[in-house]
């Protein structure tokens, strides 16, 4: 449902954009008065689903939540807690940098070409942070790039940058500022540091070799494809 509300999202505003471009000029909404219904949903909904994110909350993903405590399930009796090798922890690092060095190439490029082509302007970008929000969820549930090529984790359970996608959507709304557009980059990076700070903090909450929560057998997560095809593995199995 989260996917198909998206596109139904991107899809309104790829039609008012060939229909009422200036709709979507947010850096016109507040001097002028708050113009634009559409735009003022758009914020109210990526607001509410980034502040989701901030308090521990039992409606989202366990990948968007395990850091914070009560998502926590010791592993390990507290005399033989699991203790992380450097290894470890640079290869988690690592995968971390390259796909945020991918994500400000790959944004570099964008904006280039949009500004070669004349079109970098507040409605395209509102197209295209839409668009991010759309990915966002096939990142989820079909491929995501980051986790095949940077990441190399089992799935979003224990992704690293799980909790990055609320600044990565944002990152078109840091061209052009006004309160519009700062307040929701503003939410997101408030987001990115709660989740870097515990990362640092209790790096124990994010790996399942300290954290039975993320485990397979113990996940609830209904949106994982991993999940989905252990479990058709096991009745396969079963079958035989």
């Amino acid at each position: 449902m989260a996917l198909l509300f998206r596109c139904f999202l991107l899809s309104a505003a790829i039609f008012i954009y060939f229909t009422d471009r200036e709709s979507l000029d947010f850096t016109a909404m507040f001097p002028n008065g708050f113009t634009g219904v559409f735009l003022c949903v758009v914020w109210v909904l990526l607001a509410i689903s980034m502040l989701h994110r901030i308090f521990p909350n039992k409606r989202i993903a366990i990948g968007a939540r395990k850091h914070y405590a009560c998502s926590y399930r010791t592993a390990h009796p507290p005399e033989k807690e699991y203790v992380y090798s450097p290894k470890q922890m640079k290869r988690l690092h690592k995968g971390a940098f390259l796909s945020g060095m991918a994500w400000i190439l790959f944004n570099s490029a964008l904006f280039i070409m949009l500004a070669l082509l004349d079109m970098l302007t507040p409605a395209a970008l509102v197209l295209v942070m839409l668009a991010y929000a759309v990915c966002d969820m096939v990142c989820i549930l079909f491929f995501c790039p980051f986790q095949s090529l940077f990441m190399r984790n089992r799935c979003c359970a224990v992704c690293r940058i799980y909790n990055w996608d609320c600044f990565m959507m944002c990152t078109p709304m840091i061209i052009f500022p006004s309160i519009y557009s700062w307040s929701l980059v503003l939410i997101s990076v408030v987001v990115l540091l709660r989740w870097e700070t515990a990362l640092h903090g209790k790096p124990q909450f994010f790996v399942e070799e300290s954290n039975e929560n993320l485990r397979c057998e113990n996940c609830g997560d209904i949106l994982c494809h991993t999940q989905i095809s252990s479990k058709r593995g096991r009745n396969v199995r079963k079958l035989w």
